[in-house]
């Protein structure tokens, strides 16, 4: 990803079994980018065919520091388990223009 691209990140979540988390096994999802943070609870994160979809504006892009970023995510199960993990692989290159478009 750029700085100052506009989009959702696709996250895929599994459980320990190996199957796609969905809605309905969850209480709430966070996910966590940076300084980033979203919540399912909130509105601000949905799912599609098993992917948890990190919607990111072109000012919160703009706003994450080029370079590996520290990210994780965070389930409490239906059950009232909570349990989280670390994402791995999220970069952010750094965009020569700082525009909005």
């Amino acid at each position: 990803m750029m700085q100052g691209d506009g989009c959702n990140l696709g996250i895929a979540i599994c459980n320990n079994a190996g199957t796609p988390v969905e809605p309905a096994d969850v209480r709430e999802v966070e996910i966590t980018l940076g300084r980033l943070r979203k919540t399912y609870g909130a509105g601000e994160l949905t799912c599609s065919g098993g992917v948890w979809l990190f919607p990111l504006s072109q000012g919160e892009s703009f706003g994450l520091p080029p370079g590996t970023l520290r990210a994780q995510v965070r389930v409490v199960w239906a059950n009232g388990v909570a349990e989280g993990t670390e994402l791995y692989g999220t970069t952010v290159e750094e965009s020569i223009s700082k525009e909005v478009l």
